[in-house]
């Protein structure tokens, strides 16, 4: 009797450490999420749960309010990176960035889920709103016209010096010849922040690196707007290979996503650099609750990006999602959760985005508790 007992405990441990044990590098992590979406369950995630913009301390209000710490995290490289913010804030948004990563991944094996708000290249001093917003359009008169394509300019190595505005007020001391010169260095920045991602043992660890997500819309200077559908596929590729370049020892998972203004395979696809360059293929889905046609429309996207990743081996994930100033009462139980659960839908992970308060913290919390929902 007492060594069946042992044994029923020994088992439940196991169970309970079983993700721990699986989950070491860049493909059992992605064939744990492609498990998990076939089972119907998807990995609860929460943008700047820790925010390394503030610190690096895992004592968050997420995890206060939510009595959670989800096993995926999401955070981006803006704030490490770049020529647009202070120096200094950058500096210790980097050393906060690596201390979360790696405390995460020894503390219970969880990982990064990457974004990368990259400013614009030719973002003036003082510019009002992030530099990566700094595109061509009626709003902003002083748009250089003749580099309203930057991505075409980095592709072909021409436009103009660049990299000389900042937030701060003050021009930049360095600038560059060109946008490909300066997107080099960005890229070997954020390579040298990966390469420091190892554990105790300097072995990588692994994370999602989501790139130029949102394609299809026209406020980031990667929009449709703004480079051609082949153009997109090469600058893709370009930054791929150039991280790897830097960071050859890296353990990535690589993202494709749109936004949610698709309603096709044909649409989705439009800008898929292919499969060799992807691991994760979602959208973005900011409109689930709004109406029962968003929700209709949600739940088609979901089960599109669900066949195309059983037929090509992808894990899937929904990137970006919350309840906008609360707007939809029970957004994350009553909506999300529904098309999470409708059936050929099957979504590895839900990231919801940043939140400006917690007045629907009640439901969010209800919603990571759910069965199908792995938030610990």
């Amino acid at each position: 009797m007492l060594y069946r007992i042992y044994f029923i405990i020994l088992g439940l441990m196991i169970s309970s450490v079983s993700f721990a044990q699986n989950w070491t590098d860049a493909a059992s992590v992605k064939k744990e999420l492609i498990k998990a979406a076939q089972s119907g369950q998807s990995y609860y995630s929460q943008y700047y749960f820790y925010n390394p913009k503030k610190s690096g301390n895992l004592n968050t209000i997420y995890k206060q309010v939510l009595q959670c710490q989800p096993r995926i995290y999401g955070v981006d490289f803006h704030h490490a990176s770049g020529t647009w913010s202070n120096p200094q804030k950058t500096k210790t948004a980097r050393n906060n960035l690596i201390k979360i990563v790696k405390d995460t991944w020894h503390e219970r094996r969880a990982i990064a889920s990457f974004s990368w708000h990259l400013e614009n290249p030719y973002v003036p001093t003082g510019f009002s709103r992030d530099g990566f917003r700094y595109i061509h359009h009626k709003t902003i008169p002083d748009y250089p016209k003749q580099h309203r394509y930057i991505v075409k300019e980095i592709l072909e190595n021409s436009g103009d010096v660049c990299g000389i505005g900042n937030a701060s007020g003050i021009d930049n001391e360095k600038h560059y010849n060109t946008p490909r010169e300066w997107f080099e260095e960005r890229c070997k920045e954020v390579a040298d922040i990966i390469n420091e991602l190892v554990d105790d043992n300097g072995k990588p660890i692994p994370f999602i690196f989501r790139l130029w997500h949102e394609w299809e819309d026209s406020w980031m200077w990667w929009g449709k707007k703004y480079v051609s559908a082949e153009d997109y596929k090469r600058f893709f590729i370009l930054t791929e290979q150039t991280i790897k370049k830097y960071a050859p020892k890296a353990q990535i998972l690589w993202g494709y996503c749109p936004d949610r203004f698709w309603d096709t395979e044909e649409q989705f696809m439009e800008r898929y650099p292919g499969d060799k360059f992807i691991d994760v293929i979602g959208f973005d889905d900011y409109a689930i609750g709004l109406s029962e046609e968003n929700f209709k429309g949600a739940v088609n996207r979901a089960e599109i990006v669900s066949k195309i990743a059983a037929q090509k081996n992808m894990a899937t994930a929904l990137f970006e999602t919350t309840n906008n100033k609360q707007k939809v009462p029970n957004y994350y139980t009553d909506h999300l959760n529904r098309m999470l659960k409708a059936k050929n839908v099957h979504l590895g992970i839900v990231q919801i985005w940043s939140l400006k308060n917690f007045n629907d913290s009640l439901d969010l919390r209800t919603f990571v508790n759910q069965k199908n929902i792995i938030s610990k």
